[in-house]
């Protein structure tokens, strides 16, 4: 059996993370992510690095923010070196199974092998799923779905219209499994698993609606006031959210099309509920997951991560969706689970980045950090080494948007523009007031300007080097290179036990 760690990282799609019943949330059913974090460490204020889905993932395996990658929406990423090579490089068994996101999508990354999911059914020769359901003479239940003439009013929120048994996130966990009974003990692996869920359609199978049909959920945090103190591209987004008829640039199957200007509050929490059930039908897939991984006798040497690449507002604010830096959305679930389930229970409440998980796997894996990484490793606190070594800020960005976020206060800079956000999180956490006009808060927003630059230019000229390419060290007749070490010993790496 391999002395390294096995690697599990099982990722949801436009999760928040208030939705995992061991962690407050007490409307949820999640049985299995709440044996997760009896068994791991939550992180509690964890942040993704974009808004939006590929540049989260982008920045997630390349482990470089949007201004290195050039990964800010649907754009290519496929040509960056991510430091899941270095795990291939050094030994690991590489396989995906689901949604990565990778762009292009059939470009194998550093995968040994893939099965191929997304959103919505593709029928491409590379989507695993499409063909599943052509090879069983389905419809596509996306197509269904979204061609009835009710289907906004009903908040992009339906049952799954076939037999569970063709349900995508079930086709995914299935396979996943399938995987893992595979799996040798000769060499370690990494395995991916991507669920498509609760990334809009919320249609899971009727059982998991039923579930939440007589609970209590929460409503959408909405106030009067905000509205007049956004910024006009935050305002806008508003706008089409409220009522969509005005704007018509937009596919008429997005959930952003959804006009929630009529909607009663009974009708946004069916939304909701249905929301919620496609987070308790992922959380069965969860459970496979993991008595597959026990079958095996891998899983007291397997590290498994589940977090997110995003949140949803979800009414909140007035919206569904994401692309704005709202705790909704940039705040995700992350809990590790570690071998022998070291630290079991441990509730993290410090920032945590996304940025940071590509070093830590590294660590890890006895592996030499990378110069190109933005991020640092956490593996040390992970492991209850240094407890205190959180980042004092953590950062976000979506073109021309960019968040820098600390325990206690939120800036989000508007490239160009004399307008921004500012929340004083201490006292407002769910961000209805925005400060960013008010005389008395002028000296902090540009302390935290100033930090948001000294960060987007010592990631740029500093760390980050294109395609996995070695950084150029500074000029001799330059002041000292910050990255030499100046014959300084490198700390010793915990080992996982």
């Amino acid at each position: 059996m391999s002395s390294l760690p096995n690697i599990v990282v099982i990722k949801t799609d436009q999760q928040r993370s208030d939705t995992i019943a061991a962690l407050g949330a007490d409307h949820m059913v999640t049985p299995h992510m709440d044996r997760l974090v009896r068994e791991g460490i939550s992180f509690t204020q964890a942040h993704c690095c974009a808004a939006t889905c590929v540049a989260s993932r982008a920045a997630f395996y390349t482990g470089q923010f949007a201004h290195n990658t050039g990964a800010y929406g649907f754009d290519n990423w496929a040509h960056h070196r991510t430091w899941l090579h270095e795990l291939k490089d050094a030994g690991y068994l590489t396989s995906a199974i689901g949604k990565v996101h990778h762009m292009p999508g059939n470009e194998a990354m550093a995968f040994d092998d893939r099965v191929y999911s997304e959103n919505f059914t593709e029928y491409t020769p590379y989507d695993d799923y499409s063909n599943f359901l052509l090879e069983n003479c389905q419809e596509d239940p996306y197509k269904l779905l979204t061609q009835k003439g009710d289907w906004l009013d009903k908040c992009n929120a339906a049952p799954f219209p076939l037999e569970e048994k063709y349900f995508v996130d079930n086709f995914i966990g299935t396979r996943a499994v399938e995987r893992i009974e595979k799996l040798g003990t000769e060499s370690p692996f990494y395995l991916h698993i991507g669920f498509v869920g609760p990334h809009d359609p919320y249609a899971p199978p009727q059982r998991f609606i039923d579930l939440y049909a007589d609970r209590d959920v929460p409503e959408p945090k909405v106030t009067g006031r905000e509205f007049d103190e956004k910024p006009p591209q935050f305002r806008r987004f508003m706008e089409q959210c409220i009522n969509p008829a005005t704007f018509g640039n937009c596919p008429g199957f997005g959930v952003y099309n959804v006009q929630l200007s009529d909607k009663s509050p009974e009708e946004l929490l069916r939304m909701r509920r249905h929301y919620y059930g496609r987070i308790t039908a992922i959380d069965e897939q969860v459970g496979h997951i993991l008595d597959a991984l026990e079958r095996k006798g891998l899983l007291e040497n397997t590290i498994i991560l589940f977090t997110s690449d995003h949140g949803d507002n979800l009414g909140d604010h007035q919206m569904i969706y994401k692309w704005l830096m709202t705790e909704q959305v940039t705040n995700v679930p992350l809990i590790v689970r570690l071998p022998n389930r070291a630290r079991a229970g441990k509730v993290d409440n410090k920032l945590f980045s996304q940025i940071d998980i590509g070093p830590t796997f590294l660590e890890a894996a006895g592996l030499e950090p990378q110069f190109r990484l933005d991020g640092s490793s956490a593996y040390q606190r992970l492991t209850g080494c240094e407890p205190t070594n959180a980042p004092e800020a953590v950062y976000c960005e979506d073109n021309y948007l960019t968040m820098i976020r600390t325990e206690r206060d939120k800036l989000v800079h508007y490239a160009g523009q004399d307008y921004g956000e500012y929340y004083d999180l201490s006292a407002d956490p769910d961000e209805t007031q925005n400060l960013y006009k008010d005389p008395a808060q002028q000296d902090r927003i540009k302390e935290l300007q100033s930090k948001l630059l000294d960060w987007a230019l010592s990631s740029r000229y500093l760390a980050s080097a294109p395609n996995g390419k070695p950084r150029p060290h500074w000029p001799a007749y330059h002041p000292e290179d910050p990255f030499i070490l100046s014959g300084k010993p490198r700390p010793e790496r915990t080992k996982l036990a």
